[in-house]
């Protein structure tokens, strides 16, 4: 009887019956160990991720080579102060260029420019204008013939530091080109025998002076003589008319 109540003692224990299911522990937390451990598994993907980008960068930068320093043609250079002149003044910086009448430049024409002798006594200079009277609203073209008279290709200085265009009335000179010329440049031509170039200033009617003093007048209508020089050489007169 003894051992009967006793085996009905252990019969109704439920730990007895049901083994270590009394260890187990409540669904929340399973719950926040899998939370727990998911949170670190992207931490440990991130980490990773960004390791591997820091290599990629490093191996990549490696290999590109250095900005370079910009070289001296590279870097802009200082404006060159400008001479003073009248700005209103459009002869200040004219830079006349010849222009061949014939149908073959000859500029350039021998490939050693210096090979080739001067024109001197060969060089014809000739003045003219491109019309024979200018109504009170039209500028007169001032035109410089040069013709090699010779038998040879010679050479000469066709840039506007031997250049000069000279309008006069009698003795009055109205006006000269190298009064406000800006900075000239040489220019060697090569002239083939007979062959004529022609270079070409627009003058705006107004009065130069020595020195290019701003608020010159305008010349008057009536008749003037043009002549052009090239070096040392001076054509004769053309006469022109402005009404």
């Amino acid at each position: 009887m003894a051992t009967n109540g006793s085996e009905q003692r252990d019969s109704s224990n439920p730990r007895a019956s049901h083994g270590d299911s009394g260890d187990r522990l409540p669904p929340s937390v399973y719950r926040r160990r899998r939370l727990i451990a998911l949170v670190v598994l992207l931490v440990l993907v991130i980490a990773l991720i960004w390791g591997i980008s820091s290599v990629v960068s490093a191996l990549t930068g490696s290999s590109e080579e250095p900005e370079q320093p910009p070289t001296q043609t590279e870097v802009a250079a200082e404006p060159t102060p400008e001479a003073t002149v009248d700005p209103n003044n459009k002869f200040a910086d004219f830079t006349p260029r010849p222009t061949p009448s014939g149908d073959k430049q000859s500029e350039d024409a021998s490939a050693s420019p210096a090979a080739v002798e001067e024109c001197g006594a060969n060089l014809s200079l000739t003045a003219s204008t491109d019309k024979q009277t200018y109504p009170a609203d039209q500028e007169p073209v001032l035109v410089m013939t040069m013709e090699n008279t010779g038998e040879a290709p010679c050479r000469v200085n066709a840039g506007t530091n031997a250049m000069n265009y000279v309008v006069t009335s009698g003795s009055d000179v109205i006006f000269d080109s190298r009064h406000c010329a800006a900075d000239g440049e040489d220019r060697n031509v090569t002239l083939e025998p007979g062959k004529k170039e022609d270079a070409r200033l627009t003058w705006n009617r107004t009065r130069t002076a020595e020195g290019c003093p701003a608020d010159q007048a305008k010349a008057m209508a009536g008749y003037y003589n043009l002549t052009v020089g090239l070096g040392e050489q001076t054509s004769s007169n053309a006469t022109f008319v402005l009404e």
